[in-house]
C-alpha cells in the first residue's frame, strides 16, 4: 500500500480555519483548499519545468508534461480519505522517473552491458528550492479562495439558487 510522499499541517492559521468552518458543505471546503494548493504549487511546477530543460534526452517533452494534478489513480483510491484533498506536481512522461532517480547497471539476457543512467533530479530540486515559497503562499491563497467562495455564496443567496446542502449548512 503506497502512502503519500509528503504531508504537512498548517499551524497558526486559526482565523482561516475558523472561516473555513463557516462554509456550508464539505465540497466547498475541499474546493477552497484545492484551489489554494494548486496556486501555491505554481513556483514548484515552474522550477521543475526549468530544471527539466537541462535533461540530456527528451527534455522538452518532459518539461511540457509537468502538471499540477488533483486526480488520484484508481490504484491509489484505497488509501485516500474522501475528506482529504490531493494535489500533486508531477510529470506524466514515462522517462521522467528514470531521469529523476536514475537506473542501476543494465544487462541484456545474453549478458551485453547496456550501461546505467545516473540520477538527474529535477523535481526534487524544484521542491527543495521552492517549498518555503509554496508553503508561505498557501495562507494568502486560502484567504483569496475563501473570499471568492463567500462572494459566490452571497451571490447564490441573493438569486435564491443555493443548493439544499448549502442551505442546510448555512442554517447550522
Amino acid at each position: 500500500m503506497t502512502q503519500p510522499a509528503f504531508k504537512f499541517e498548517l499551524h497558526g492559521l486559526k482565523e482561516i480555519m475558523d472561516a473555513m468552518e463557516q462554509l456550508p458543505t464539505l465540497s466547498m471546503k475541499k474546493a477552497v483548499v484545492r484551489n489554494a494548493l494548486k496556486k501555491a504549487a505554481l513556483p514548484v511546477k515552474e522550477a521543475a519545468q526549468a530544471n527539466a530543460q537541462s535533461l540530456p534526452f527528451d527534455s522538452k517533452s518532459i518539461a511540457d508534461s509537468i502538471k499540477i494534478g488533483t486526480s488520484v489513480k484508481r490504484s491509489q483510491r484505497g488509501w485516500v480519505d474522501r475528506s482529504r484533498v490531493t494535489v500533486y506536481v508531477g510529470s506524466s512522461n514515462r522517462l521522467a522517473s528514470i531521469f529523476e532517480w536514475g537506473t542501476a547497471e543494465r544487462y541484456t539476457k545474453s549478458g551485453a552491458y547496456r550501461g546505467y543512467i545516473p540520477p538527474l533530479p529535477f523535481m526534487r530540486q524544484a521542491w527543495d528550492s521552492n517549498k518555503k515559497i509554496a508553503l508561505d503562499r498557501i495562507r494568502e491563497e486560502l484567504w483569496k479562495a475563501l473570499q471568492k467562495a463567500a462572494k459566490l455564496l452571497a451571490k447564490k443567496s441573493m438569486k435564491g439558487t443555493l443548493t439544499a446542502g448549502q442551505r442546510k449548512g448555512l442554517s447550522r
